[in-house]
């Protein structure tokens, strides 16, 4: 069997690995748009920070790639596919056909319209290559703005303030990272941050970025000027759609897939942050990964029937910041939910989320760890927390009662 995979991130490198321990003899190729081996995106910070080199990031080595089969073709994009030969066609000339085609090829950042967002100095870090660029112009400058106010962003923002660079957050709704928390716990983490070396502008936007062929600062739609050498761009990303587009797949906010990530073309698979499956489109690593094992299970499946269901896990978000403990898992959204269950001292704030029939849908956990790992695994299961309801409600309840309740079905 022939198996193409377009796209050499943690989806595709994932369902390679899969395919290949479940086929020994298919024949895989991998096209990869970037020069560099398959690396961890979570870890770009500590190549920002300068806590790790570029090189300790990578994944695998060649040679692992070589012990499995498993033939990449580094700097070269799938670009083409002739669906009457299913022969691929990479943008260096290389052609291939294949019997199953799994499109990885995931996203880029997004950035916003901007005047001056091409002088030097302004950075969307989305590759290893962006990380490591950034790690050097950081040496020479004292202070950076960062649009938005996401998780890899805060991330960014952080790795720079261990340089010692001011960093001025700008965030257009009313409080930072406004997927992962809530009011109250947006607003802890909001002097969390300011202790760490962020001061945080909520409301505001960037109008326009200026200076010569280097940036100098930033001005606000506020009118406010903002002295920087470094402007980092962290306002969500987009999917790659290029070549779904040329192969006319339906597409809502990425490719739309069936439970088995199979495209509307049979033996056309996608997965990872190009791919939007029945529980939506999320950009998380976790996900792709996941999706990733799914897909590369279904692209060496002998026939339909022995194919997986992607079953999804209720999505889950980490904050790494160095003193800053913040986990969101789950539907963390209270509009039609039945919100009762807090927990708040000075330093913690704890919010579950329960539907109409009190079952655990969701949690947001922010200043200590407690609980992350009973409540994470209480979401994959139908529990109902409110009968613990008034002991919920205390910072130091014990977790481990949560494993005692029943599981309905």
């Amino acid at each position: 069997m022939d198996i193409v995979i377009a796209g050499a991130g943690v989806a595709g490198i994932t369902a390679a690995e899969t395919a290949r321990a479940a086929d020994p003899s298919a024949n895989i190729t991998i096209f990869s748009q970037e020069r560099e081996l398959f690396y961890f995106r979570p870890r770009l910070p500590e190549v920002v920070a300068g806590k790790v080199p570029a090189a300790k990031v990578i994944a695998h080595p060649l040679s692992w790639y070589q012990e499995k089969n498993l033939e990449i073709r580094l700097g070269e994009a799938l670009v083409d596919v002739c669906l009457d030969n299913r022969q691929a066609r990479g943008g260096l000339g290389s052609r291939l056909t294949f019997d199953r085609l799994l499109l990885a090829t995931g996203a880029e950042s997004f950035w916003p319209p901007l005047p001056g967002s091409n002088l030097s100095g302004v950075f969307a870090v989305r590759s290893l290559n962006d990380a490591s660029s950034l790690y050097f112009d950081a040496g020479r400058v004292k202070a950076a703005v960062l649009v938005g106010s996401g998780l890899l962003g805060l991330e960014m923002g952080y790795a720079l303030t261990s340089r010692g660079l001011k960093v001025h957050v700008l965030e257009r709704g009313d409080r930072v990272l406004p997927r992962q928390t809530t009011p109250k716990s947006g607003a802890k983490l909001r002097q969390m941050l300011t202790k760490s070396g962020f001061e945080i502008h909520l409301g505001q936007e960037a109008k326009l970025a200026y200076g010569q062929e280097r940036l100098a600062g930033v001005e606000l739609k506020s009118g406010d000027k903002i002295e920087a050498g470094l402007l980092i761009i962290a306002t969500g990303i987009k999917p790659n759609l290029a070549l779904a587009k040329s192969l006319k797949l339906p597409i809502d906010k990425a490719i739309v897939v069936d439970e088995y990530l199979e495209t509307s073309i049979p033996g056309i698979y996608a997965a990872g942050d190009c791919a939007q499956s029945a529980d939506g489109f999320s950009g998380l690593w976790s996900v792709s990964r996941l999706q990733g094992l799914t897909a590369g299970a279904n692209l060496v499946a002998k026939d339909p029937a022995s194919r997986q269901i992607y079953q999804a896990q209720p999505p889950s978000s980490v904050l790494k910041v160095a003193g800053i403990d913040l986990v969101a898992a789950g539907d963390i959204d209270p509009e039609g939910r039945l919100i009762g269950l807090e927990a708040e001292s000075e330093l913690v704030y704890r919010k579950l989320i329960i539907d109409e029939r009190g079952l655990l849908v969701g949690f947001t956990n922010l200043g200590t760890t407690a609980g992350n790992h009973e409540l994470g695994e209480a979401l994959g299961k139908k529990i109902i927390p409110s009968q613990l309801k008034e002991e919920l409600e205390r910072v130091d309840f014990d977790f481990s009662k949560i494993k005692s309740l029943p599981n309905v079905a």
